[in-house]
């Protein structure tokens, strides 16, 4: 298979893709479990406490890591703020993944479900082989 990113935020979804890339890890390969915390309002709600939510963030990102390595999985997160389709994009290129798994539904900003936007960005514009999770 090769190294595998996969777009991780704590979500439902993002756990399902999580499992996925892991069965489908050969000896040698690596999971890069990324977490890009947004950084757009969404819909005009950014009334939260932004430094506790970059601490949640990172701290769900290290626990899932620790969570595989204690599986033998070769893991590691990366963590990034900004636009999340565009980090993730960005992301695969530089570590020259040989795929993304993302799954279709993830949290937004406030904590709801987003149906897929990020999915779809990253599906339509990286040059990796992406592998969507419902």
């Amino acid at each position: 298979m090769g190294d595998v990113l996969v777009a991780y935020d704590g979500s439902e979804g993002s756990r399902k893709a999580l499992e996925k890339a892991e069965s489908m890890l050969k000896e040698g390969d690596q999971l890069v479990a990324v977490y890009v915390l947004p950084t757009k309002e969404i819909d005009g709600f950014a009334y939260f406490d932004y430094e506790l939510t970059r601490e949640k963030a990172q701290e769900a990102l290290n626990d899932v890591v620790e969570e595989l390595k204690s599986r033998d999985v070769d893991a590691i997160g990366i963590f990034r703020e900004g636009d999340v389709a565009e980090e993730i994009i960005k992301i695969a290129a530089d570590i020259q993944c040989d795929m993304i798994v993302i799954g279709s539904k993830g949290l937004s900003k406030v904590g709801t479900f987003t149906l897929g936007s990020v999915a779809e960005k990253v599906a339509r514009h990286s040059n990796r082989m992406v592998l969507i999770v419902r």
